[in-house]
């Protein structure tokens, strides 16, 4: 079906965003957690939230990786323009997307405060997969003509944003580190409502809010580029 691609793409883009702005508005007006400013993965730790929150972006995260092997499909012929180097890389790439949906899947399934090690490390694969991922299809739509400042700039905020999560989850987990005496205390206890918002905490919070937004910043702008392709 035509367009069918396109629309997926919307779809996935538009619910995801609804699902994190719904997840907000409900744990934090009922008191569960603090509105200012929460991580996005200490949101979904009681019902209604949590079904909310696993369901809408588990659907998005899966509608994704149906779109990432049309757009891979579609990368096939420019790659093998540019040369064989090109052709080896958009086939890993594609590979990585696809590994960095489905442990997006297993983020979203597996909550923080249950299983903080699964859900740590397929955290960081998601977010690490796509921006290197995206990078890649930058540079290969940017050599192909395909140019596009609106995504190369959503990517290099996104680098920018998960670089500065990254330092100042560090800078809280020393802080915790003199307190607790544990650098992964933050890791297994998540903050609640009640825990002291320090700065650091605060700004890896917000880093990781507009990380995530980047991406789909990024996402929406394949709309042209599927337009009358079919899944």
């Amino acid at each position: 079906m035509k367009n069918s691609a396109k629309n997926l793409l919307e779809f996935s883009i538009i619910l995801g965003i609804s699902t994190l702005v719904i997840t907000y508005l409900v744990s934090t007006t009922s008191g569960r957690v603090a509105p200012f400013i929460p991580i996005i993965s200490e949101m979904p730790f009681s019902e209604p939230e949590e079904s909310i929150f696993s369901t809408g972006l588990g659907i998005s995260l899966f509608a994704t990786l149906l779109v990432i092997q049309v757009i891979y499909r579609k990368f096939e012929p420019l790659a093998k323009t540019l040369g064989e180097n090109y052709v080896k890389a958009n086939y890993w790439s594609r590979i990585i997307a696809s590994i960095g949906s489905v442990c997006g899947i297993i983020t979203v399934s597996f909550n923080w405060k249950e299983f903080p090690v699964i859900h740590g490390i397929t955290a960081f694969t998601l977010f690490t997969s796509y921006l290197v991922t995206a990078t890649f299809s930058y540079q290969l739509m940017k050599k192909s003509g395909m140019d596009d400042n609106l995504r190369k700039y959503a990517i290099i905020g996104g680098w920018v944003f998960y670089v500065m999560m990254a330092i100042f989850s560090v800078l809280d987990n020393l802080d915790m580190l003199e307190e607790k005496e544990d650098f992964f205390h933050r890791m297994d206890n998540p903050p609640n409502v009640d825990t002291e918002r320090t700065t650091y905490l605060n700004l890896t919070a917000f880093c990781e809010w507009a990380m995530v937004f980047s991406f789909y910043l990024s996402l929406s702008t394949y709309r042209d580029f599927l337009k009358n392709e079919p899944i």
